[in-house]
Order: C-alpha cells, then structure tokens, then sequence
C-alpha cells in the first residue's frame, strides 16, 4: 500500500470495531474518534461486546441449566424432597454463572473489540492462527 494514498476499504473487509470507516493505516484523528466511540458506549466498566456476550451467555447458560437441573432434580429425588427444587435453582445459578464470565469474555471478541487497527486479530485472542503460536 503507498502510504501517499490510503484507502478506505470497503464494506466487506473486517475492520475493529468504531474503525469501519477509517482509512487502512488511520490517522491519529481517526484513531482518537475510535477511542471517543468506544468510550461513548461504554457502561459501566463493560464494553458492549462484554455486555451483550455476558447477558447472552447468562440467559443461554442459565435455561440449559435450568433444563439439566430440572431434570436431575425431578428424577433422582422422591417427592417429598425439598432437593427436587433447590438441585434446579442451584444447577440454574451456577450455569448463569458460567455464561455470564464466559460470554462476557467471548462477545469483545466475536464483536470485533479485540482487533488492532490493521483488521487482525490482537495478540492473545482465539481467531489468531494457530502457526503464529510461539
């Protein structure tokens, strides 16, 4: 690429997020308006990737565990047990759990969050290559 000439690249070429619109090597301006978009959707401490990925992950998690702990908990347990409600709720509690710190983890990812302002993956994130492993 000459560097007198930067592109805007296109629509189908993956970019990080907040930079879909930036040239292929981006200005210090258009890295300082990513960093404001960025900031600007934060809540709380959580980007959006990790709040989309926990909240999806904690519902998904969460009902399938529901399902097993039903499951477990209404077969293995007599009628008269108070077993056959908490097995449930204790399964379901814990399988939100899961998927809340994994999604929540897993979303900046699949988000595009966690890619440098070239379009590839940062160091450290699951979509690298597995040749360019030390």
């Amino acid at each position: 690429m000459d560097p007198d000439n930067p592109k805007i690249p296109s629509d189908k070429d993956e970019r990080p997020k907040f930079l879909e619109d930036a040239r292929d090597v981006p200005t210090v301006g258009e890295l300082r308006r990513e960093q404001r978009r960025e900031a600007s959707h934060t809540t709380y401490v959580h980007t959006q990737g990790q709040l989309h990925g926990a909240l999806v992950g904690a519902l998904v998690f969460g009902a399938i565990g529901l399902l097993i702990g039903a499951l477990i908990g209404f077969l293995a347990f007599d009628s008269d047990s108070p077993a056959r409600f908490v097995v449930p709720v204790v399964v379901t509690v814990f399988a939100a759990w899961v998927g809340l710190v994994y999604g929540g983890g897993r979303g900046p990812e699949v988000e595009n969050e966690t890619m440098t302002i070239y379009g590839e993956p940062e160091d450290g994130t699951s979509p690298r290559p597995p040749e360019n492993d030390d």
